[in-house]
C-alpha cells in the first residue's frame, strides 16, 4: 500500500507539471534569469551501468538479458550516447549509445519515476553487419506526445542504408516497433563498394492537425527527409517538402543552395510547431552555425555562425545552442540571436553535448563521451519554480531506490494516463522512393547576422524485436 501512495504521488507531480509547457517558459522568465543556473548530473554511466552521485548507493543496469540473435548475455554498449529524448510527459529518458565492444547498441529505455531501465530497442542487423556487434547505431531519437519514439538505425557497416524506426511506449515501459522503413536506401546493406552513410538528428513536431518526423542522413550522402507520421503505422515521405520529400544537400538539386555556405555535415536539430527547421551544421568551407530552414524546406533564411555547435533547441524566446566539446550551452536570444548567457554543465562528466530539452521547465542535457571517456551523463537544471518541484520529483525518486519496499521495483509497471492502444503495425513497410545515388556537394544560403554574433566564434527487450 505504501508502494502504491508514493508512485501515485509521483504520478500527480508529473501530472500536475504537465500544465507546464515543455517548449515555452513563465511568461516572467527574463534574460536574467539564466544567470548563476548551475547544471547538476541526474544520472551518469560507466561500464555498463546507470548512477548517481545523488544517492551513492543507486546502481542499475543498462541492460543485461538475452539475445536471441546471439543465444547469450550482453550488456547495452555505453560509449558515446550520441542519441537522446525525453517523453514529453517527463516520465521516460531514451538514451542511444554507439559504442561498446560486443554490446547491443539500442535505445534504452529508462522510466525516472522507478528509476531503472525498462526496455532496449534495437536492430540487428545478421551477417551482413560489422564483426563484433551487428547491430544498428541508434543516434538520432525523438519523441511526440503520443507516445511514439522515433530513432535512426544507422546500418551497422555504414553504407547504403538508414532506417527509420518508429515504435509505441507501453505502460509496462517496453516499446512495441510499430513501423520500421528505409530512410534512405541505395544498393545492398553494409556493401562497401557502395555508398557510405548515417544518421545524426532526428526530431518530430505536430504541425496542425498533422505529425511530421525529420530525419538527417550524412557522409557521403547529405539530406535532410521529412515523413508524414500522423500514422505512425504507416510513415510516409512528404513529398511537398523540399524535392520530393527531402533536401538533397549532396546534388545539384539542392533547392537551398548558395555560394557562401556549403554543407559538409548536417548534425542534430529542432523543429518548431510551425514546421521551422533549426540545424547545426559544419561548412566546406569551415565554419560551423545553425542553419535555418523555412517549413517547406525549399529555402534556407541564413546561417546563425558558430564555432563548434553540435545541436540546437528552441525554447520559447531563446535558442539553447550545445558545444561539440562539451564545454558549453550558449543561449541566445531567438529573434535577435544576441548573446544572452553561456551555461557550463558539470566538467566531471561527458565531453559532447549532443541534445537539449526543456520538459516541465527543467533543462536536460545529453553530455556524451568517446571512445576516450566512457561516461556519459543527462544533466539538468531546473529554470524556474514549477521546474524546481519537477527536479525535486525526479531527485526524491533517486533518493528513495532501493531503501526500503516502497521503492522496491513492482512487477507491472503503474498504468500511465495518457497512454493509448498501440496502432497495430502493418504487415509490410510502406513503400518509399528509391533515392539515386548522390551527386556533387551542394549547401545552404548566406551567413545570418554576422557582425552581430561574431563574439559567439569566441561560445535508449525492445522490442521484442520484429523481423
Amino acid at each position: 500500500m505504501k508502494r502504491f501512495a508514493t508512485i501515485l504521488c509521483v504520478l500527480c507531480l508529473l501530472l500536475t507539471a504537465a500544465c507546464v509547457s515543455t517548449s515555452a517558459l513563465s511568461a516572467d522568465f527574463d534574460d536574467s534569469a539564466w544567470e548563476g543556473l548551475e547544471m547538476q548530473a541526474l544520472y551518469y554511466t560507466v561500464d555498463g551501468d546507470i548512477l548517481s552521485d545523488l544517492n551513492e548507493d543507486y546502481f542499475e543496469f543498462w541492460w543485461e538479458d538475452e539475445v536471441p540473435e546471439l543465444e547469450n548475455y550482453f550488456r547495452a554498449a555505453t560509449i558515446n550516447m550520441r542519441g537522446f529524448a525525453m517523453s514529453p510527459d517527463g516520465r521516460y529518458l531514451y538514451m542511444g549509445t554507439l559504442n561498446g565492444g560486443t554490446g547491443v547498441r539500442g535505445v534504452v529505455v529508462f522510466d525516472t519515476t522507478l528509476c531503472r531501465v525498462t526496455d532496449l530497442y534495437y536492430r540487428y542487423d545478421g551477417e551482413a553487419g560489422l564483426d563484433g556487434s551487428p547491430f544498428s547505431y541508434a543516434k538520432g531519437i525523438a519523441a511526440d506526445d503520443r507516445g511514439y519514439v522515433y530513432t535512426g538505425f544507422a546500418f551497422s557497416r555504414n553504407y547504403n542504408v538508414v532506417n527509420l524506426g518508429i515504435a509505441r511506449q507501453m505502460e509496462d515501459g517496453t516499446l512495441e516497433e510499430v513501423s520500421f522503413i528505409p530512410a534512405y536506401r541505395y544498393g545492398d546493406p553494409g556493401d562497401e563498394d557502395g555508398t557510405k552513410v548515417g544518421v545524426n538528428g532526428v526530431d518530430v513536431a505536430k504541425i496542425g492537425d498533422q505529425y511530421y518526423c525529420y530525419v538527417m542522413t550524412n557522409y557521403d550522402h547529405d539530406a535532410l527527409y521529412c515523413f508524414d507520421v500522423t500514422d505512425p503505422a504507416n510513415p510516409v515521405l512528404n513529398e511537398s517538402f523540399g524535392v520530393d520529400g527531402c533536401i538533397p544537400f549532396s546534388q545539384p538539386a539542392n533547392t537551398v543552395a548558395g555560394e557562401n555556405f556549403t554543407l559538409k555535415e548536417g548534425q542534430y536539430m529542432d523543429v518548431d510547431s510551425d514546421g521551422v527547421i533549426r540545424l547545426a551544421v559544419n561548412s566546406n568551407e569551415g565554419g560551423d552555425g545553425i542553419m535555418i530552414i523555412t517549413a517547406d524546406g525549399k529555402t534556407c533564411g541564413g546561417v546563425i555562425p558558430m564555432d563548434g555547435v553540435y545541436c540546437v533547441e528552441n525554447v520559447g524566446t531563446y535558442l539553447l545552442c550545445g558545444k561539440k566539446d562539451g564545454s558549453a550551452v550558449v543561449v541566445l536570444d531567438a529573434a535577435t540571436h544576441e548573446l544572452i548567457a553561456t551555461l557550463e554543465p558539470d566538467p566531471d562528466f561527458g565531453n559532447r553535448i549532443t541534445r537539449i530539452q526543456v520538459i516541465h521547465d527543467v533543462l536536460f542535457l545529453c553530455d556524451a563521451g568517446n571512445d576516450s571517456n566512457n561516461m556519459n551523463a543527462v544533466q539538468a537544471v531546473p529554470l524556474t519554480d514549477e521546474g524546481q518541484v519537477f527536479f525535486d520529483s525526479l531527485v526524491e525518486n533517486l533518493m528513495k531506490y532501493g531503501e526500503d519496499e516502497t521503492t522496491e521495483a513492482p512487477t507491472e509497471a503503474p498504468t500511465d494516463p495518457v497512454t493509448e492502444a498501440p496502432t497495430d503495425a502493418p504487415t509490410e513497410a510502406p513503400t518509399i522512393p528509391v533515392t539515386e545515388a548522390p551527386a556533387d556537394e551542394g549547401g545552404c544560403a548566406s551567413w545570418m547576422g554576422l557582425g552581430a554574433v561574431t563574439v559567439l566564434a569566441a561560445a535508449a527487450v525492445v522490442l521484442k524485436k520484429k523481423d
